[in-house]
């Protein structure tokens, strides 16, 4: 089975109207103001999909400050799943500001979907207070048994568009709020991994997951047996970040690292049939 742990799509009125939107929501202007970056429809994800031989993908929300934009995505999402029902796992999103964000988490586990993400956490709680907002958020999550996906940041490198200030230090506060819930921390952590080197980290890191996300953005093939070595191959998904790159090229350089073929079938699917019950 090959999954893609790391996927965005939007009703297509969004994208038609993409223009309009981005003085509504934070983080929609900062992820797609630029014209150039790309935004996919649940159909065009399936068609391409299809021609890469992705048996399932994870879609996502992002991290919305505007709570209708935020309900209407997350519907498109769980209609999507619905339509395309085993080849779709839908994350929701929610606005952490909301009065009723609560009820949004188990609205959404009801729904049917798997967890919550990709949470922004840059304009979704560093801007609106501290970690005080989450923890309650945190905690509906865990008794919803809920996966929570977290955008993260890099604190050296490149800058891009998105690319934040939840950096390793400010996921260990997370994690430790977090404990009991199954966190996926995308785009590698921001290089949380490398702190697995450290046994307090290590332990932190137990129920925690590494997405693949843009990875050929951010670091070098040698990433996959270096993160292996450290963390271990059952904390990597394959994620692709689509429509930003081709699942294609993750599988690239899954291949073209010298990782054990059993630790790539894991980071291809194994994992994630695990942790979301895929049959």
């Amino acid at each position: 089975m090959i999954v893609d742990s790391h996927v965005h799509i939007f009703p297509p009125d969004f994208i038609r109207d993409r223009e309009s939107l981005l003085s509504l929501d934070q983080t929609f202007s900062e992820l797609y103001c630029d014209p150039r970056s790309k935004m996919a429809t649940a159909d065009e994800l399936i068609g391409v999909m299809d021609k890469n031989g992705i048996d399932v993908s994870v879609v996502m929300g992002i991290g919305w400050t505007n709570s209708i934009l935020a309900e209407k995505s997350n519907q498109y999402i769980a209609e999507s799943c619905d339509r395309f029902h085993g080849r779709l796992i839908g994350f929701g999103s929610i606005d952490i500001s909301s009065e009723n964000v609560l009820g949004q988490v188990r609205y959404l586990a009801k729904r049917g979907l798997k967890g919550i993400g990709e949470l922004h956490l840059d304009h979704q709680l560093f801007n609106q207070g501290g970690y005080e907002l989450i923890a309650p958020i945190i905690q509906e999550i865990r008794s919803n048994d809920l996966a929570l996906a977290i955008h993260c940041s890099e604190p050296v490198g490149h800058l891009y568009a998105g690319k934040g200030t939840n950096t390793p230090d400010k996921l260990e506060t997370l994690l430790n709020l977090s404990q009991g819930v199954n966190v996926i921390l995308s785009h590698w952590g921001g290089g949380m991994p490398f702190y697995g080197l450290m046994p307090e980290v290590r332990k932190l890191l137990e129920s925690v997951f590494f997405d693949t996300a843009a990875s050929p953005f951010l670091y070098d093939h040698t990433i996959f047996q270096i993160v292996t070595s450290i963390v271990g191959a059952n904390h990597i998904l394959a994620a692709s970040d689509y429509p930003l790159l081709n699942f294609s090229r993750i599988i690239g350089e899954i291949e073209q690292s010298s990782i054990s073929k059993q630790n790539k079938k894991l980071i291809l699917g194994g994992n994630a049939k695990k942790l979301f019950n895929l049959t």
